[in-house]
């Protein structure tokens, strides 16, 4: 790729940021991220992804004189972290998202009125949330070309699980009880991570009564488009660009190796009006130096204003009719909001997705990432003025390497990514091969199941009931989990 391609405007500073996610890497987080504690796997995606799109040497015209591919995270480190990561496995399928993930035993606890006593239930609390980025963290750890990625994933107990989080409306939830009652929202995120979870296990090889309604989903996914062309978890719910890309990305991940046509194509009532609401989330940045906003993590703070009347006075005079690039342009998540780093990636990698990349300005959106999000110590904070934290620190670097991406260009110090999966390509590879190894293990213990014997509501003999309730019983929850864990679990 030719250097001279690149755009104009400061270079990537690629050590600042190795050393910010290195710091987070072997160092204790701040103190703010104690009551994260139940999204440790998350965190740690964040934290090891970044390291391996940073040491990445895909985005190079030419190979760099010290490769670093793989170097940043040692090998010694990818075996302890593979370990921790399958130490989270619940026995009965899904991952916890920390060690410290369990349920108070009051939440478990019942009184059954037949024996006059208290029972208690399974304390651990595995989330699909957690069982997504565990899979995505056991690709990138993966050695060689990752085709042992998922040796020592329960990939039958986690289908059954996850089949069980789905709900009639074809909606997923983020947890389910041993009496198959699903809680959680019914919004696209779960939608994406149920698609992952599936894809990396080979849910469509497995037998039909054993995998997701696809259908449903994607009909759930569809209903989700609103008036201005946007996604939100109705249609009648405010339209947001990350519920945007977690509908296209589940809908593009279902259609790899999808022999019967495109769900991407079905799941959106109209791609164009999507593609309109997206492009029209990027808009000049006002704001004088130094404002910054709140601190905290969540959205409340999208509502703050940071620039009052006479700043965005005094920056209108700064604005060109011959060189509109030249001014810092963010992108927002809902209208009316302030600009935010994530968002850059929300609504880029969506368009990636969708073929359309090319439709964001490149230049004014990598000047609000390098110019007014990107932090001294390296990462990026949610807004302008924000300190850094690693999920708009990935982000950031995501969004960096997608604009590049769409537009053909490299940027230099990252690697080139799958927006599909947020991830490196290298990265996405090794998954790949990893599914494939899991499979053929599968396929070698007869647990794989042929397109054509999925047909016509017939399994291997087995009579497939459409229909069919989705959750299994309490007793054949505890039953299972008892022979698991080699313990007694009272009923």
């Amino acid at each position: 790729m030719d250097p001279s391609e690149t755009a104009a405007g400061p270079p990537l500073d690629t050590a600042r940021h190795i050393r910010y996610f290195q710091r987070c890497y072997k160092s204790l987080l701040p103190h703010h991220y104690t009551s994260m504690d139940s999204i440790r796997l998350t965190l740690g995606f964040f934290i090891v992804a970044a390291l391996d799109l940073l040491s990445s040497a895909s985005s190079y015209s030419e190979p760099p004189p010290d490769p670093r591919a793989s170097s940043l995270i040692p090998a010694a480190d990818r075996k302890r972290l593979r370990e921790f990561v399958l130490s989270l496995q619940h026995p009965l399928g899904g991952f916890c998202g920390s060690p410290n993930h369990v349920l108070p035993r009051e939440w478990s606890v019942e009184w059954d009125p037949a024996a006059q006593r208290e029972v208690a239930g399974d304390p651990a609390n595995p989330n699909i949330a957690a069982t997504s980025f565990a899979l995505l963290l056991l690709g990138l750890l993966a050695e060689g070309d990752g085709s042992d990625a998922y040796d020592g994933v329960h990939r039958e107990q986690t289908l059954a699980w996850l089949k069980r989080l789905q709900r009639p409306d074809g909606s997923f939830g983020d947890v389910v009880n041993e009496h198959g009652f699903v809680s959680g929202g019914r919004d696209m995120r779960f939608c994406l991570l149920a698609a992952t979870v599936r894809y990396i296990l080979g849910g469509d090889k497995a037998s039909q009564a054993d995998d997701i309604d696809v259908a449903a989903l994607v009909a759930h996914i569809r209903r989700g488009q609103t008036f201005d062309g946007g996604i939100s978890e109705s249609a009648t719910h405010e339209s947001h660009a990350g519920y945007a890309y977690c509908a296209v990305a589940a809908l593009s991940i279902l259609d790899l190796d999808n022999e019967a046509g495109s769900h991407l194509a079905g799941g959106i009532t109209s791609i164009p009006s999507l593609i309109h609401f997206l492009v029209n989330r990027q808009f000049t940045y006002f704001a004088s130096e130094g404002a910054g906003g709140s601190d905290e993590e969540g959205d409340d703070d999208e509502d703050e204003d940071t620039a009052d009347a006479s700043d965005i006075l005094a920056d209108l005079d700064t604005l060109s009719l011959i060189d509109p690039a030249a001014t810092p342009a963010g992108f927002n998540g809902r209208i009316n909001k302030k600009p935010d780093t994530c968002y850059t990636w929300w609504a880029s990698g969506t368009l990636s997705i969708l073929g359309e990349g090319a439709l964001v300005d490149r230049t004014p959106s990598r000047s609000f990432l390098l110019e007014k999000t990107q932090h001294v110590i390296g990462g990026f904070g949610k807004h302008p003025g924000n300190p850094p934290d690693v999920y708009h620190a990935y982000l950031g670097l995501a969004a960096l390497s997608t604009l590049a991406g769409s537009h053909n260009v490299s940027e230099d110090g990252l690697g080139k990514l799958d927006p599909q999966f947020c991830l490196g390509v290298e990265a996405v590879e090794r998954i790949k091969n990893g599914r494939g190894g899991l499979l053929a293990r599968a396929r070698d213990d007869g647990k794989v199941v042929a397109s054509s014997e999925r047909a016509g509501g017939s399994i291997r003999g087995h009579a497939y009931r459409e229909g069919s309730d989705m959750a299994a019983s309490a007793d054949e929850v505890r039953e299972r989990l008892a022979k698991a864990m080699g313990t007694k679990i009272e009923a």
